[in-house]
C-alpha cells in the first residue's frame, strides 16, 4: 500500500483538488489511502478535506499552526504506527502543485535500486518549474546550492516535499532520532534528507516538474522568514552527526 501524506493549513481552494488528483493508474494499482494532516487551519479546510476522503483515510487535527515540520512528523509517526513494513509514504505539498507523473518512476527507481528514499527533483534533467517568480527562483537554487556545499550532500533538490519512503527508512530514522524532526518552518525536508544521508540511506532522483498555475491562492512559504531558518539550520546541522 502507497500511504500519502501532506500537510495543509488554509488550503479549503486546494485541498479538494489535492486529494482528488490521486487515482489507482497513478500507483500502478496498488491501493492507497490518505494522511491529511492540518496545521491549526482557520478555514474550511478540514470540512473539504473529510467530504472527499474515504473510509480508510485520516485526517490529523493539529489545531494550532505550529508549521510544516510538526505536521509531517505527526504523519510520519501515525504511519509508523499503522503502516506494514512493504508499505510506501508518499510526501506531497498540500497546494496540489505536485506531478503526479512522476511517481511511476519513483516506484521503478525504488524497486530498481532497492531505494530507501526516492526524490523527485526539479533540478535534474527533464526537471523544473512551470511558472514560478524570478525571486521564487533564485532563492531555491541559493538554498539548494548553499545546502549541497555546507553539508555534502550530492542530491539536486534537497527542499522538495514530493518525496517517497519505504517503511524501513522512516522506522531507522525514527530510532536514531529523537524527536524525528527538529524544525517546524520548511526547512524540514532538509533536516530530514540530511539525517537519511548521515545514516547513508540509499537514496535517488527522479525529474519532476512543479506546477505553481495549479495553487489557488497564495504560497504559505514566507522566504524570509524560510531563508533565516534555512541559515539557522546550517550552522547547527553538526548536532546530528552520531
Amino acid at each position: 500500500m502507497i500511504w500519502l501524506l501532506a500537510p495543509v493549513f488554509n488550503e479549503s481552494e486546494n485541498v479538494s483538488a489535492l486529494i482528488k488528483s490521486v487515482s489507482l493508474q497513478h500507483t500502478k494499482g496498488l491501493p492507497f489511502a490518505w494522511i491529511v494532516v492540518d496545521d491549526g487551519s482557520k478555514d474550511a479546510t478540514v470540512q473539504t478535506a473529510r467530504q472527499n476522503l474515504h473510509d480508510e483515510d485520516v485526517i490529523i487535527e493539529l489545531h494550532n499552526n505550529r508549521g510544516p515540520g510538526k505536521a509531517f512528523e505527526a504523519g510520519m509517526h501515525y504511519f509508523l504506527e499503522y503502516a506494514k513494513k512493504d508499505d510506501l509514504l508518499l510526501t506531497l505539498e498540500g497546494d496540489g502543485t505536485a506531478d503526479l507523473e512522476s511517481l511511476a518512476e519513483m516506484l521503478h527507481v525504488k524497486h530498481e535500486k532497492n531505494a530507501d528514499l526516492v526524490l523527485a527533483s526539479v533540478y535534474l534533467q527533464g526537471g523544473g518549474f512551470s511558472r514560478t517568480s524570478a525571486l521564487r527562483l533564485l532563492i531555491s537554487h541559493a538554498a539548494n546550492a548553499l545546502s549541497r556545499f555546507w553539508l555534502g550532500m550530492p542530491y539536486r533538490t534537497l527542499t522538495s516535499f514530493y518525496r517517497l519512503w519505504t517503511f524501513s527508512a522512516l522506522e531507522r530514522l525514527h530510532k536514531v532520532y529523537q524527536p524525528l524532526i527538529d524544525s517546524p518552518g520548511f526547512i524540514c525536508q532538509v533536516e530530514l534528507l540530511y539525517k537519511s544521508h548521515l545514516l547513508q540511506q540509499q537514496i535517488f532522483e527522479v525529474p519532476t516538474r512543479v506546477y505553481s498555475e495549479r495553487r489557488k491562492g497564495n504560497s504559505k512559504m514566507k522566504l524570509i522568514k524560510t531563508a533565516l531558518s534555512h541559515i539557522q539550520f546550517l550552522l547547527q546541522s553538526r548536532k546530528y552527526r552520531k
